[in-house]
């Protein structure tokens, strides 16, 4: 076992949380196919759309949500392949993780959907504020469904969640950094 994943509550985090039967599988999986790429961009040009309810000025609203998406996409590809980390599966073995979904085994760190998730959160929370607790909690079952399902590490949804919130802030400071340019009087 690889010493990241040493002392990883995995095995004690997947006990937990499985053993709801059916319904738990379809919620714990549903929660996972929500934080994937596609569905975290749909979620994102809905949720600025119910906070504008215009299509008007959309793009431009969801802009940095969609901003802090690519870079934690891209960020979690980069440490995905920097890290070169074996995922759950490939480490234990079929007999001791439960796996639903398709059986993974490489690019464990970090999780790619909880970066996209967490970002999604973060953005929104910078943008839209309060409104936004609905995605943190996306996120955090997000990031739970990972372990659920058997495709990642308890501490690769944690630096996922982490390359996320640092995507956000990142796109964040780029935004004011792009204000300053403008001036006071193009704001």
């Amino acid at each position: 076992m690889p010493a990241l994943y040493q002392h990883d509550p995995f095995l004690i985090v997947q006990g937990f949380l499985w053993g709801g039967g059916r319904w738990a599988d379809v919620l714990w999986m549903g929660a996972t196919v929500a934080c994937e790429g596609w569905a975290m961009t749909l979620i994102a040009l809905l949720f600025a759309w119910a906070r504008l309810r215009q299509l008007r000025g959309l793009l431009l609203a969801a802009l940095p949500l969609l901003a802090a998406l690519l870079f934690a996409g891209l960020l979690s590809q980069l440490l995905k392949v920097l890290s070169g980390t074996p995922r759950p599966l490939a480490v234990l073995g079929p007999e001791r993780v439960h796996v639903l979904l398709e059986p993974l085994r490489a690019q464990a760190f970090p999780s790619g959907h909880s970066a996209s998730a967490a970002a999604l959160a973060f953005a929104a929370l910078r943008r839209f504020g309060k409104p936004a607790w609905p995605l943190f909690l996306l996120a955090l079952l997000g990031g739970l469904s990972r372990i659920y399902v058997g495709a990642h590490w308890t501490l690769d949804v944690l630096g996922g969640w982490a390359v996320g919130a640092l995507s956000a802030w990142l796109v964040w400071q780029v935004e004011r950094w792009l204000a300053r340019r403008r001036g006071p009087a193009a704001g």
